[in-house]
């Protein structure tokens, strides 16, 4: 699988009330230096809250203006899988490779039905997928061995993107398998990296990337102590600000006010950021700029 190192999950710009394009292509070109492709349409893109044409648009679009040499990974959360097929198989004819899918919502979720999902999706989608282990908005916990089985089950199944705040059963999915590791939340994103993933899928690579990126190459190069002092100094201070729970107004805040989105929209049912919480925000984004600039 070629999915390797920071693959950030990135907004959906809206403007009133429509998709803003234009919003994407300033992303890309303030980011694409740094990173090594980007998830469009999952939950930080308010997937829930498109519909299966601007799902589709959206992908179509990045697929267009992402270059060649990074990867573009299309979220399929759903819980209609007639819809997420066809979302996925025009992202298969847009170039996409890999899929990002976690436990059907709102369901209450059992491994075999999981699996079985997992497997018709992508049988009829021709995706590589990145199994979503998301406990806190699906509901639903796994163990290593789980996974392990799902992933056996469904070849189809290459990596695994973690949320989930248990180090232990990362270090398994490494040890036991040929899976690919992909760290999930922000605020543990160090611990990740000691933990042995393969990269990140998170918000931080497009806030701050020429740093993120010196992190993760140092890391990579075994230079722990200048990794984490890049992580700690730069990227910390933001994410301890930006989070958790209100990570995408936050997101679309700070890129209103950097001049990249040309508004901070949310669609409901998500609320945009009030005055207290940008002033935070910016509070933790200029700390990190002030650590780059010295």
């Amino acid at each position: 699988m070629a999915l390797q190192g920071n693959i950030p999950v990135i907004p959906t710009p809206f403007l009133n009330g429509e998709v803003d394009y234009g919003g994407f292509d300033r992303m890309i070109e303030h980011t694409s230096a740094h990173v090594d492709g980007y998830v469009v349409a999952g939950s930080t893109g308010e997937a829930p809250a498109l519909s299966k044409q601007e799902r589709i648009d959206i992908v179509r679009h990045l697929a267009r203006i992402v270059p060649q040499d990074k990867e573009l990974v299309v979220g399929l959360g759903h819980t209609n899988l007639r819809e997420a097929i066809d979302i996925g198989r025009s992202a298969k004819e847009a170039g996409v490779r890999s899929a990002l899918v976690p436990s059907p919502y709102y369901f209450p979720n059992s491994p075999a039905m999981v699996t079985e999902y997992m497997a018709e999706l992508g049988e009829k989608t021709a995706l590589d997928i990145v199994f979503y282990d998301n406990p806190v908005t699906t509901g639903t916990k796994y163990t290593a061995q789980e996974l392990l089985d799902m992933a056996k089950a469904v070849p189809a199944i290459k990596a695994v993107k973690m949320t989930d705040h248990h180090f232990g059963k990362m270090r398994e999915l490494k040890r036991q398998s040929a899976l690919k590791v992909f760290g999930g939340d922000d605020i543990i994103c160090f611990r990740s990296f000691e933990a042995g993933v393969d990269g990140s899928m998170i918000i931080a690579p497009i806030i701050y990337p020429e740093a993120f990126r010196a992190s993760w190459d140092a890391y990579c190069a075994r230079d722990r102590e200048t990794s984490y002092r890049i992580f700690s100094q730069t990227i910390l201070p933001f994410i301890h600000m930006f989070g958790p729970g209100d990570e995408i107004p936050t997101t679309k805040a700070l890129y209103y006010k950097l001049g990249i989105f040309q508004s901070a929209e949310t669609r409901l049912p998500l609320l945009s950021s009030d005055e207290q919480r940008v002033r935070e925000v910016m509070l933790g984004y200029e700390a990190g700029l002030a650590a780059i600039r010295s």
